[in-house]
């Protein structure tokens, strides 16, 4: 496999299709590599998310805008099976590494080009990142009631890109094993993204402009579905949806006239959720887990991003790996992931790669 792009969503396709087995060779400019690598936070010189993101991989170095890498990446092309590349296209076109340029020599070939807006529409050379994408796709109004608090997620680079780049991928080289053909493989994560909001936005989906009666709650207007602070400024999130787990709710913190106003409507919900935080606000959120153990509530803390990996779940899967100096989170695939050896510097591989070619 070549990796061709840069940036976050396919480096994230690429690492998971590593840990799948995948050999990847990450082809980088010369002038400085993948901008990856000069991204913060650092440990001992390197960005965290260089080490992270090209675990296992072999990097080397070629300068796609000069003529004489075309023989060169000719001849890596003809050796893989797939290349991701995530130029805009009519940058990828005038690099010589769009779908149809590459596919027309190599039929056989799945070519994977993650952009933001798609290889087509009117959008499809406009620059962006994961704020455009979940700016102009709604997941920013519909996941928050001031769009200002921009997200810590890259929602639509990994779990919207990445995510389907390896899907498509991977269906792409099931599907060549009966046609013999590959494919051009068109992955906006605009359209990625607009996926995820077809749910919450499922009101505004009706034709001829019909009003939907009622509302799933899971978007924080109803007490069973909802965050709530503790005494110690910690804060827990109940996910009771279902009357069951409600009930079993109502009946641990003593309140029994709460379980027939389960999903009332919205001035009484108001009323609801007013007490349940000042019940919550009552105890520290150790103590509520404490009282909440065992019980079929769905009550979960809200952890950090530190306290996540050391959640005693994810310990007891192993889902959190050591590597070279640092830990990573393996791929979620439902089994364990091919070992990875530690991240390239710039260009350590090229003399390697390129010597077993047959380039003249």
């Amino acid at each position: 496999m070549l990796d061709l792009s840069r940036l976050l969503p396919g480096g994230f396709a690429t690492l998971m299709l590593a840990e799948l087995g995948a050999e990847v060779i990450k082809v980088e400019d010369p002038r400085g590599g993948d901008p990856m690598r000069h991204l913060p936070p650092f440990v001992e010189g390197r960005s965290v998310y260089d080490l992270l993101l090209n675990r296992g991989k072999r990097s080397v170095v070629l300068d796609l805008r000069k003529p004489e890498s075309g023989p060169v990446l000719d001849a890596l092309v003809a050796r893989a099976d797939i290349v991701v590349e995530s130029f805009r296209p009519a940058t990828a076109r005038r690099l010589g590494v769009s779908g149809p340029q590459l596919r027309e020599k190599y039929p056989r070939l799945v070519h994977a080009a993650i952009t933001g807006y798609g290889q087509t529409g009117p959008y499809a050379e406009h620059p962006g990142h994961d704020l455009n994408y979940v700016a102009v796709t709604g997941v920013l109004a519909a996941d928050r009631p001031h769009p200002a608090h921009l997200p810590k997620m890259f929602m639509a680079d990994v779990g919207g890109g990445a995510m389907s780049a390896v899907v498509a991928m991977i269906v792409a080289l099931f599907a060549r094993t009966t046609t013999g053909q590959g494919a051009s493989l068109d992955l906006s994560m605009q359209d990625a993204a607009l996926f995820w909001v077809m749910l919450p936005g499922a009101a505004d989906l009706i034709d001829g402009g019909g009003d939907a009666v009622g509302e799933l709650p899971t978007f924080g207007d109803h007490a069973c579905y909802n965050v709530y602070e503790t005494q110690d400024g910690r804060q827990v999130a109940l996910g009771a949806m279902e009357t069951k787990f409600w009930t079993t709710f109502c009946e641990a913190i003593g309140r029994l006239d709460l379980r027939a106003r389960h999903l009332t409507d919205d001035e009484d919900q108001a009323a609801v959720i007013r007490d349940v935080r000042e019940i919550f606000r009552s105890r520290t959120q150790a103590e509520w887990l404490v009282c909440f153990e065992g019980r079929d509530v769905c009550l979960s803390p809200v952890n950090t991003p530190a306290e996540a990996f050391a959640d005693p779940n994810v310990t007891a899967r192993g889902t959190v790996i050591q590597g070279q100096g640092l830990r990573a989170v393996r791929s979620p695939f439902g089994h364990a992931p091919v070992p990875l050896g530690a991240a390239p510097v710039l260009g350590q591989d090229t003399a390697d790669v390129l010597g077993a070619l047959d380039v003249k």
